[in-house]
């Protein structure tokens, strides 16, 4: 009687009902579904993907697809909600698990669903406040490089950055990065004295930025740099692409051996929190902090002579689903 007791008592408490949405993604799934009732989507399939997530909210890519997986790494969704004659798939790469194979095929009928489909330019975001209270629709008719990074949208700012909205831009972004390691790493061996440099991008908001006027002496003396401590790390800028900074960290053995002997974890945690913009003023630099996107999940690692991709690492708390199916598409049979 007490177990029975003590377990009504878990079903009763806020947040620990069986299968109930979170109010953020309740809110984002009330938008989806008013959006089909205004048939806004053509594709029998809407994927609904949870990107960065926070204390505080999330923001959500909607697109329309021809089967419920993702393409490239036939991901499946978490859960499957069929409304009017559309199906929501959730997907959220953090801490959540895939709904079986027989399941999904016994909810969508995908594998005889032999109607070939268009391919869909539309994207939709939906940004939403960690209590559900507050919530941004944006919309695009076609895809284009930014339309794939939500923070080329200043309406969603305010759902995944503290201090900054639509009214207040941060200056850059730290957009992605990847790991460049000497020929003797062993993929999935231990990084401690291997890794080499750390290549990326950082995306900056105002394409008439002070940053791109030439110095009068021609040496640049703005830059970006992580720091640990008494370390720093310079990223040093290579080129310009599309409102993106592509760096190359330089070589700066010592601040990767200071990372301890596991340094992934670590090293995300400074990419995060510690990545500063040194602007010359007055004869001295003023630090400024540059906030992290928190897109990506996968980071790959490459080889330092011949740059060939040879690992990849992953986000804290990644399902691991997504280790086992990235870029197999032989996985689907069998799993």
């Amino acid at each position: 009687m007490r177990n029975v007791l003590l377990i009504l008592l878990l079903i009763s408490l806020p947040g620990c009902q069986p299968g109930k949405e979170s109010p953020a993604r309740s809110t984002a799934l009330r938008e989806v579904k008013r959006l089909i009732d205004q048939d806004s989507f053509p594709a029998k399939y809407i994927i609904m993907y949870e990107e960065p997530s926070n204390d505080i909210g999330s923001i959500y890519m909607i697109t329309p697809a021809n089967s419920p997986l993702v393409e490239g790494s036939l991901e499946r969704p978490e859960k499957v909600i069929k409304y009017r004659d559309r199906y929501i798939c959730l997907m959220n790469p953090m801490e959540s698990i895939d709904m079986p194979k027989e399941k999904l095929i016994e909810i969508t009928d995908y594998p005889n669903d032999t109607t070939t489909g268009p391919v869909y330019d539309e994207i939709w975001y939906i940004g939403v406040s960690k209590n559900g209270k507050k919530h941004t629709l944006v919309s695009t008719t076609y895809k284009s490089y930014l339309t794939y990074y939500y923070y080329s949208f200043p309406q969603l700012l305010e759902y995944a950055f503290k201090d900054y909205d639509s009214t207040h831009l941060p200056r850059f972004i730290l957009s992605s990065y990847s790991l460049v390691v000497d020929s003797s790493y062993i993929p999935k061996g231990t990084l401690y004295n291997h890794i080499q440099r750390i290549d990326g991008k950082i995306y900056y908001s105002n394409v008439l930025d002070e940053y791109f006027k030439e110095n009068k002496d021609s040496i640049r003396k703005d830059f970006f740099a992580v720091l640990n401590g008494k370390d720093t790390l310079k990223l040093n800028i290579v080129d310009t692409i599309t409102q993106h900074l592509f760096f190359e960290s330089a070589n700066n053995a010592a601040f990767f051996r200071s990372l301890t002997k596991e340094p992934w974890d670590k090293l995300y945690d400074l990419l995060r929190d510690s990545t500063f913009y040194f602007c010359a003023e007055k004869g001295t630099h003023v630090r400024h902090s540059v906030p992290y996107s928190d897109y990506y999940w996968l980071f790959s690692i490459h080889d330092n002579c011949s740059y060939k991709y040879v690992d990849e690492l992953y986000r804290r708390g990644i399902k691991q689903s997504l280790k086992d199916l990235y870029g197999s598409y032989e996985e689907w049979d069998a799993n």
